[in-house]
């Protein structure tokens, strides 16, 4: 009976945190880590500290998110962990606090460009989590830098005043950066529209209430396209370490997926933009290290 209850707990907190976005966050902070420090030896256990706490910091942002949203959640997704009672609003404001405070104690250890990062992202989760149903597309913009950020957060996990700065590496890291904005901002706006009714419930302000779903559409196909053009970058160059034979096989099946994403139904068009993201990280990572795998 109790290791019933304690799984049930677990999995609540997974839930909570969003289990497949602490994992596509903890592949970014290597992503980013490994594009920029090519030429470079990478420090495995920076890497893995600045990993674990982007799960903490973004965790404690969902976990903040739902305590504020219960009643939109009540409309939009009432199997979420507190509409549902599985967790109290209490519990889950308290869970959040120590995933915070855990995760900028890991940053601070890594060193003081980590913390920084860190410490502004915590703020601008609390500030998303309790005003983004207000903000309009200013609350979009948000959650994509956050998102984006992490990238250059394992780029700061990595770099040090004493290292050779590769501009190649330097370049491809801020291509990932701006792609995994660009791609994220589509998904929110897909995601405002997939919650409008819970919205308008809550007398929200996101931009298909305010301008309408069909506006919102253009301008999430416009954010996707944009990060397809951009992801195309680094294959009209040579950058030295970096394969773009295996990166441009997985880039163009992503982009196709991105921006098949909006022909598809709408209960799947989100689904496929994660996809899509997903399979545009694994093309950096292949890329960055498939120079190194064949030899």
């Amino acid at each position: 009976m109790e290791a019933s209850k304690t799984i049930t707990k677990a999995k609540t907190i997974l839930e909570l945190i969003r289990l497949r976005n602490a994992i596509i966050s903890f592949m970014g902070v290597y992503a980013g880590a490994l594009v920029f420090s090519m030429g470079n030896t990478a420090p495995i256990s920076s890497i893995l500290k600045a990993a674990i706490s982007t799960v903490l910091i973004l965790g404690a942002g969902n976990a903040q998110n739902d305590y504020f949203d219960h009643e939109i959640d009540r409309v939009n997704r009432p199997k979420r962990p507190i509409p549902s009672g599985r967790i109290t609003r209490s519990d889950t404001f308290m869970l959040s606090l120590v995933m915070y405070l855990i995760g900028l104690g890991i940053a601070k250890s890594i060193n003081q460009y980590c913390l920084i990062i860190a410490a502004a992202n915590t703020v601008m989760l609390m500030i998303y989590a309790k005003y983004s149903k207000k903000m309009l597309l200013t609350a979009n913009l948000f959650i994509s830098y956050l998102v984006a950020s992490v990238f250059i957060y394992g780029a700061a996990a990595v770099y040090s005043p004493t290292m050779r700065i590769n501009t190649d590496a330097v370049i491809l890291t801020l291509v990932l950066t701006v792609c995994a904005f660009f791609i994220n901002l589509a998904r929110e706006i897909v995601k405002d529209i997939e919650d409008i009714e819970g919205d308008k419930s809550a007398y929200s302000a996101t931009l298909p209430i305010r301008y309408g779903v069909q506006n919102a559409k253009t301008i999430a196909l416009l954010a996707a396209t944009t990060a397809v053009a951009i992801s195309l970058t680094p294959l009209t160059h040579d950058a030295q370490g970096f394969n773009e034979l295996i990166y441009g096989i997985f880039i163009v099946l992503a982009d196709v997926v991105l921006l098949s994403s909006f022909k598809a139904k709408p209960s799947m068009n989100q689904h496929m933009l994660v996809a899509g993201m997903t399979l545009a990280l694994i093309s950096f990572l292949l890329g960055a290290t498939a120079p190194i795998l064949t030899h």
